[in-house]
């Protein structure tokens, strides 16, 4: 627990940073989130043993690095385009040697969390500067959903969610984290609209965020362990002490992101 709040300390100074100088130039925040999205495609090819076919984990990462970096300008349908016909090609080239379903988990898996990413990349540094807002919401509704579940779970869980998948996981942790990320992400309207002077938010839109993501967030996270348990691996990695990898902490972020670019588009957040 120590490691683990400390590790949690360390990312969040780090996250500060961020998005202080993200405030500045929103390329910082692009660049990170591009050095994100390379680091958890490479550990979700890892966690399946193709990280040394270097024919399939190359334009894996490379793809997963560039598209954020590109997703601001009409360059982004190139590394897009090429992504598919490289990986594809590579299949047809070594069919002798690879699994066609190998080609197709890195191909799904990379796409889906590219493109999360990148729709996250989208919101972050494409809507009225305020890109530490839309990091914040972004990351923070799931996250606070995970804590609220968890608490919620140690002391009330008496029922499991899906025990067969993450035995630790229950319904009252579930209802928790419905709560904790509702009122989260109205928290978080209410701070930036302190830290913001002069700005409106609407806090309709943030109330829909904070009612679904924490419900897509547990599919997301149980989506990761199964991946997890087929590939007979803990955690994705460990680069994060007391965590495990980037993706085990990304993993229920992962569907949360797209609905937070959608509702930014449907609705004017903050201006």
């Amino acid at each position: 627990m120590k490691t683990r709040l400390i590790t949690s300390a360390i990312g969040i100074v780090l996250c500060i940073v961020l998005m202080i100088l993200g405030e500045v130039n929103s390329i910082v925040i692009r660049v990170a989130i591009a050095l994100v999205t390379a680091l958890i495609c490479g550990e979700l090819l890892t966690a399946k043993g193709l990280h040394k076919k270097l024919f399939i984990s190359v334009p894996c990462v490379v793809f997963g690095l560039l598209m954020p970096l590109l997703c601001g300008s009409l360059l982004k349908y190139i590394p897009l385009y090429l992504f598919a016909v490289v990986l594809f090609s590579v299949m047809v080239a070594f069919h002798d040697n690879i699994k066609v379903e190998d080609v197709m988990f890195a191909f799904g898996g990379t796409m889906l969390l590219t493109l999360s990413m990148t729709s996250f990349t989208l919101t972050a540094c494409s809507l009225n500067g305020h890109s530490s807002f839309w990091v914040v919401l972004t990351l923070g509704v799931p996250w606070l959903a995970d804590s609220g579940a968890y608490f919620a779970g140690v002391y009330l869980g008496k029922h499991k969610l899906c025990p067969s998948i993450s035995p630790k996981k229950t319904v009252e942790g579930a209802v928790g984290g419905l709560i904790s990320g509702t009122l989260g992400s109205l928290l978080i309207g209410l701070v930036f609209l302190l830290i913001y002077r002069g700005v409106t938010i609407n806090f309709i839109p943030l109330l829909i965020i904070g009612l679904i993501n924490p419900i897509i967030s547990i599919i997301g996270d149980l989506t990761f362990s199964v991946i997890k348990r087929s590939c007979g691996i803990k955690d994705f990695g460990s680069i994060m002490p007391g965590h495990g990898g980037m993706l085990d902490r990304f993993d229920s972020i992962i569907l949360c992101a797209p609905l937070v670019f959608v509702i930014s588009n449907l609705f004017t957040v903050i201006v």
